[in-house]
């Protein structure tokens, strides 16, 4: 039975409330709810289980359900069920009073949606409206394909299949676009574009609503499937192949193709002749060659296989040619092999392609004799049993003269382990929390594998007192992280941003050397670190990850501070295990000096906490600043960690990522030391388990991020994670993208207002990839491209963005996340206290586009295998 009710509205700007009473039947029957009650309704904000109370009389204990879904910007449709514990609801529900999480400070008054309101007693709430679709006749040739119209109201799509003539659908209330693919053959043959009389409507409850659906003439086309159908043991089988399509003997198209792979070209004239052509290929001394595919242009599919029988194969042996060794220095034997290709610099390059080499120390002859030339040598990088291996080449080049045997020596060099514990076995995301109650929902929808939350009262390490245990947010980040995974049933790790020294506060030399500070910030860690591993259990082995001190590493190296730099260490560190009953000598390895610092950290962290994981922190400006992320860029006085001399320097992404983890290892962040426990017995503390890497956590597109020197195009992102591999490679440890904006551009086609007000950006696009922008300048918002840079950034950034996004070729068709274990990333952290991630509390909701291509990614995520 559908229900009437009374709606009282009580305003405040970030938390309206709402009663709901007086609960009557519209056909005059009693209410008697065997069932359930169910609410359907429009909010601008989110709402939880814990916004909702229900008042009943007799007292009945009731038990409540939440789905949303959002319809615009902040704006979300509500369904709420209520049901009995046990037994019958009957008419004991007297008053619901719930409050809403306002999305932001410009969404719409909560009682501007009351007409959204509907109620029901033991069946769904009535909130459909009438949509009539008037179809035409469908085109000769497209009478068996289906019309496909799309109806999008937010988050929410339906489909809808109108047949010629008059068509009625019962659709639910509210605003849609609506639009539909154009009509096709399931070969390409024949289409014909829709044409829909309006692109939006509105469908309101009990009324009816019209659409007409017409139709453009008919065209007419040639489609060609092609595809390249070899046996695993062929030579070719692995190989790119480099194909042509003409038109009447003319180059029409270029593109590569492998064996298993398909290809389909569509729109294909209707006349004339097709021929589809593959390049030759030299390969390993044999010359392919490869018979043409021709046909007629005639309206019809066409199947092209290339197979073995269309490939004539020649002996491309030269005389006099040259044995080549290829000498193995594995630092560690293991049980895996990698390929080594060899291309000749040449308009047909002769290349060979040398497979299944042993990662093992020693040396091998290819049956293969190279021919006279210059190759260049190409090696990559592989991944095996969770491990980074680099396969690095003595010499770029090889040089060939045909008569001399030659000899390339090879290094098998062992990077990260990209299994970190508590984290998954293949690259993985997360998000910044801010505590919101609609966090959880948030979460679970984006399916993270991790949340993370500065710890402390004020999030920049406490330094002034002892800090009360019932502000130390980290039990509730942790209960937080454990409610997401009740949901999606994936393991979910919580993540403290922890300061025991805050050097992001600036005045560093006053701050770093005070011990009161260092007494209060390390005994708030201690606090934090018992509260995470009091919360082990057998299903969470690892409690908790800690990052801690962010900007602290940059501050150091940019100062140029050496290892034995002073600073009080050991008696604030004695105080505050004091204070909270940690009984352990403090090793002689921890001195009072920079390093003695940072090793004391991690000494804390596994005496404390054991069984938590720990990552520091560092920046991209650590090398003096983060100009060279736009181009290689000249500073007069960066620390070499090899001779601890300041000097001139120009910088890239390798030098500065080479120069950063040379540090870090100089200062002892992955130093393992060994210390006495109270027991007596020896043991080993590890360094840190990680290294958490970050740019700048603001949007691309807020003041806050370009006017202080920060807007990245692709190539810019290219570069940071290019910094990114440099760094893992040389710390040989796993790298943790962290803060990494996940906002994304705005295309031509949607509404720009005031930037600092809706959050755009280049990030989230870049990691997960945007076709609607593809590889074009024009298809972003002009508003973006026409923001006027700072003077003092144009050397660095152009003038706008339209200048930054057209020095360099760039393509977001795909995301770009593919090749980051190979760069040693295991994971990636997104968003900020002010920056755009996963949840909807900050930034007013930018975050639903990231939140979706997560969810999604996690169907297939990239796994640490070879």
């Amino acid at each position: 039975m559908q229900l009437d009710f009374t709606l009282q509205f009580t305003d405040n700007a970030w938390y309206p409330t709402l009663d709901i009473n007086n609960f009557k039947s519209t056909t005059g029957e009693s209410i008697n709810i065997k069932e359930k009650m169910v609410l359907s309704f429009s909010a601008p904000g989110k709402i939880t289980e814990g916004d909702i109370t229900v008042t009943t009389n007799p007292w009945c204990e009731l038990k409540t359900a939440i789905e949303s879904s959002e319809i615009s910007s902040g704006i979300f449709d509500i369904k709420l069920t209520i049901t009995a514990a046990s037994g019958a609801i009957g008419d004991s529900i007297e008053n619901i009073h719930m409050g809403v999480n306002v999305s932001s400070d410009s969404a719409a008054k909560w009682d501007t949606f009351k007409n959204t309101f509907t109620v029901a007693a033991d069946e769904e709430t009535q909130t459909a409206g009438e949509l009539v679709v008037t179809c035409a006749a469908l085109p000769a040739g497209l009478e068996n394909t289906a019309v496909e119209l799309v109806l999008v109201r937010g988050e929410k799509s339906e489909i809808l299949n109108p047949v010629a003539g008059k068509n009625t659908f019962n659709i639910d209330a509210g605003s849609y676009t609506v639009s539909a693919a154009e009509l096709r053959t399931a070969d390409g043959t024949v289409r014909a574009g829709i044409i829909l009389s309006a692109d939006t409507l509105t469908v309101t409850k009990g009324q009816r609503t019209s659409l007409t659906v017409a139709f453009a003439p008919a065209e007419r086309s040639t489609t060609l499937d092609i595809s390249i159908d070899l046996a695993a043991d062929h030579a070719l089988y692995r190989e790119e192949m480099s194909l042509a399509y003409l038109e009447n003997n003319v180059e029409k198209q270029r593109f590569t193709l492998s064996a298993g792979q398909n290809l389909r070209l569509e729109q294909l004239p209707v006349s004339g002749q097709f021929s589809v052509r593959i390049d030759d290929i030299k390969l390993n001394n044999v010359h392919y060659q490869f018979d043409a595919a021709t046909g007629a242009l005639d309206n019809k599919l066409h199947k092209v296989t290339f197979a073995h029988e269309q490939i004539r194969q020649n002996d491309d042996s030269q005389s006099p040619s040259a044995a080549l060794t290829v000498i193995v220095k594995a630092e560690k034997n293991v049980a895996a092999t990698f390929d080594l290709r060899l291309i000749e610099q040449n308009t047909l390059p002769r290349q060979y392609h040398f497979t299944n080499l042993p990662m093992q120390s020693g040396s091998q002859t290819q049956s293969a004799k190279l021919a006279q030339g210059l190759y260049q040598v190409a090696s990559g990088t592989l991944i095996h049993d969770g491990v980074v291996h680099y396969i690095d080449v003595d010499s770029a080049t090889l040089n060939v003269d045909g008569k001399s045997p030659v000899t390339l020596t090879v290094t098998v060099v062992e990077g990260a382990n990209l299994q970190v514990k508590g984290f998954p076995d293949y690259l993985s995301f997360g998000g910044c929390a801010d505590m919101s109650p609609s966090n959880v929902a948030d979460l679970a929808e984006a399916r993270v594998s991790s949340l993370f939350k500065y710890s402390g009262d004020d999030g920049m390490g406490d330094a002034s007192a002892y800090l009360d245990p019932t502000k130390e947010p980290t039990s509730k980040i942790i209960q937080m992280a454990r409610d997401v995974e009740a949901i999606t049933h994936d393991s979910v790790l919580p993540v403290m941003v922890s300061y025991t020294c805050n050097l992001s506060l600036g005045d560093v030399e006053n701050i770093i050397d005070d011990p009161l500070r260092h007494k209060f910030s390390f005994a708030n860690f201690i606090q934090a670190l018992q509260m995470a591993q009091a919360m082990k259990d057998d299903e969470h082995s690892v409690p908790a990850g800690f990052i801690v001190n962010p900007d602290y590493l940059g501050e150091c190296q940019k100062y140029g501070f050496k290892p034995d730099y002073a600073i009080p260490v050991r008696q604030p560190l004695s105080e505050a295990m004091a204070h909270h009953g940690v009984n352990i000598a403090i090793p002689a390895a921890i001195t009072d000096t920079l390093k003695g610092y940072i090793t004391g950290v991690n000494w804390l962290v596994r005496v404390v906490a054991p069984d938590v994981v720990l990552g520091w922190q560092l920046n991209l400006w650590s090398v003096g600043g983060s100009q060279w992320v736009y181009n290689d860029f000249t500073y007069d006085d960066v620390f070499d960690p090899e001779d601890g001399v300041k000097k001139r320097m120009t910088i890239d992404p390798a030098l500065a990522g080479k120069l950063s983890a040379q540090y870090a290892l100089l200062v002892g962040v992955f130093d393992d030391i060994e210390y006495v426990r109270a027991d007596g017995t020896t043991a080993v503390a590890k360094g840190a388990d990680f290294m958490a890497a970050d740019r700048y956590e603001a949007d691309d597109f807020t003041a806050r991020a370009y006017k202080n020197g920060y807007c990245y195009s692709p190539f810019e992102w290219d570069r940071t994670f290019d910094f990114c591999a440099s760094l893992s490679r040389h710390l040989r440890q796993p790298v943790l993208p962290w803060q990494m904006p996940a906002s994304r551009l705005a295309s031509v086609s949607e509404e720009v207002g005031s930037l600092d007000e809706q959050f755009w950006g280049t990030g989230g696009s870049y990691l997960m990839g945007h076709a609607e922008i593809g590889d074009s300048v024009e298809a972003i918002n002009a508003n973006l491209l026409n923001i006027e840079f700072l003077d003092v950034h144009t050397s660095m950034m152009g003038h706008n963005p339209k200048e930054l996004f057209s020095r360099h070729e760039w393509d977001f068709s795909q995301p770009k996340y593919g090749d980051f274990p190979s760069r040693g990333i295991f994971h990636v952290q997104v968003g900020g206290g002010a920056t755009t991630g996963v949840v909807s509390a900050v930034n007013r909701n930018s975050s639903s586009w990231m939140r979706a291509k997560l969810k999604a990614y996690r169907n297939n995520p990239v796994k640490f295998s070879k």
